[in-house]
């Protein structure tokens, strides 16, 4: 932010830093280290992971072990607990196993420690705590040629030789928090989103009432998917609220409610599955007799990246059509921002100011309105925060003292190299790491399929990229010859 407004801690390295990355949720627990050799060892814990758990233990594989930082299941919706959280996917569709679960959401946008609750009790039904080694670093992953299995060695001194290795690890995995000067020197708490830490700021992931916060002012920096859901129930609770902002947000409604029991009653057998592929193909631009999920994610988000002109048009007036709808759906973007936020300046501010896709787009009912609030003050500072000091923040030239700061400053983007975001080396054959194979990017070997027909045979440092059925999100299985 000062001077290289991209600049950030290098938390995986910077020891400074490193109380930015403790667990507040679960203690640490001394434990001797463990030997043994599995079926398959799972690096990473969350939405991911639990899915490739529960479709191995469906295949018959018995002998799995885990590894984590994290002191259990979640993954993001482990360390992500702040107050105000939940999904901007509709939670029928993101939550997985929901049939087989017996269960439906309370809420069309599920709240954060819904879907962790969720994703515990899937690992609690297939068994996956069993062999589960949390708060656990994979220091190495090495394929050993003489016994043809991987071998991972933890930071906590484990040695686990497998015969396949998932690496679950996320994409957005990695906290970012800006490198600031005078970051040292503030001498009051500060935290990422990302572990927040509920003993400062009282209540819990359940209960936004802050009370920690009476009397206290409150600096957020940042106003992407994390920050506008932090704002609210910070608001509500602190004495001021200070929200700093380099760009502003595209917030669309949200619409969020409680599951109707209607609606449940409706449900038959393989509703999911159909709702599931249902969004895909809206968001893919397929047709559909019936766009099932019907928000704001397929009214802009779909359109905008799959724009389909008319027949007949020419290329030229695609693209000029596709920009036109582009400038439609930001206008009314803009619109919304005017008709919540009553003082003009701040509304001006707020207004989105660039194309649907130059920033991920956000969906909120709450956050323009917290504006409104007499103990809420946005800072626009396009320059970023340029200091941290004693007392407080410093933006556009003018210090703003508070007594605590919170970094809504997001994670590491997808592009973010797969090396970097495993966090530790692997190394196969020929004594040849990931880092040096995937150089030149990587090749895809295989169909997408789901785990539970594809526990294949590949070559050592070749990987098979799947898609575990019923979940949104990819893992990385790499077997032996």
């Amino acid at each position: 932010m000062a001077g290289d407004r991209a600049h950030t801690v290098d938390l995986l390295h910077d020891d400074r830093y490193a109380r930015y990355l403790e667990d507040p949720f679960c203690a640490f627990t001394e434990r001797a280290p463990v030997t043994d050799e599995v079926d398959v060892v799972i690096v990473g814990a969350g939405l991911a992971g639990v899915m490739a758990g529960a479709e191995l233990r469906r295949a018959g594989i018995e002998r799995i072990r885990y590894v984590d930082q994290a002191g259990g299941f979640g993954g993001t919706w482990y360390w992500n607990r702040y107050p105000g959280l939940m999904c901007d996917v509709e939670s029928y569709v993101y939550m997985p196993l929901l049939e087989e679960m017996g269960t439906v959401p309370s809420k069309r946008y599920a709240s954060g420690e819904e879907i962790r609750l969720h994703l515990e009790a899937i690992a609690t039904r297939f068994r996956l705590h069993e062999g589960a080694l949390f708060h656990t670093n994979a220091a190495t992953t090495t394929w050993d040629e003489e016994t043809a299995h991987w071998v991972i060695r933890t930071d906590r001194g484990d040695e686990l030789s497998a015969r396949y290795v998932v690496m679950a690890v996320g994409i957005l995995n990695l906290v970012k928090v800006p490198s600031l000067p005078g970051m040292d020197e503030f001498e009051g708490p500060s935290f990422h989103t990302a572990r927040w830490d509920y003993g400062v700021t009282g209540g819990n992931p359940t209960d936004p009432n802050l009370t920690g916060l009476a009397g206290k002012v409150v600096g957020i920096v940042g106003v992407g998917g994390s920050g506008i859901q932090c704002v609210p129930p910070l608001a509500a609770s602190a004495e001021h609220l200070y929200v700093f902002q380099r760009t502003p947000s595209a917030i669309a409604y949200r619409g969020n409610h409680a599951t109707d029991p209607e609606f449940v009653a409706s449900l038959q057998p393989g509703w999911q599955q159909e709702r599931m592929e249902n969004f895909s193909a809206v968001m893919i631009g397929k047709p559909v007799a019936r766009n099932l999920v019907d928000d704001a994610w397929t009214w802009y988000m779909a359109k905008v990246a799959n724009f389909e002109g008319t027949p007949g048009m020419s290329a030229d007036d695609v693209a000029r059509a596709a920009e036109e709808f582009d400038y439609a759906v930001m206008e009314e973007h803009r619109r919304r921002v005017a008709d919540v936020v009553r003082d003009p300046a701040t509304a001006e501010a707020l207004k989105p100011y660039y194309r649907y896709l130059c920033k991920r787009p956000l969906f909120h009912d709450e956050y323009l309105a917290t504006f409104n609030e007499p103990n809420v003050t946005l800072v626009d500072c396009p320059a970023g925060v340029t200091q941290v000091t004693e007392r407080g923040l410093v933006a556009n030239g003018r210090e703003y003292p508070v007594d605590l700061i919170v970094y809504a400053t997001g994670f590491e983007p997808e592009v973010t190299p797969f090396p970097r975001r495993a966090a530790h080396d692997i190394v196969g054959r020929g004594g040849i790491s990931i880092a040096e194979r995937w150089k030149d990017g990587l090749t895809l070997l295989a169909p997408c399929w789901p785990i539970r027909r594809a526990i294949l045979p590949a070559r050592s440092m070749d990987v098979l990229s799947m898609v575990p059925s019923r979940s949104m999100t990819s893992t990385i299985v790499a077997g032996i010859e």
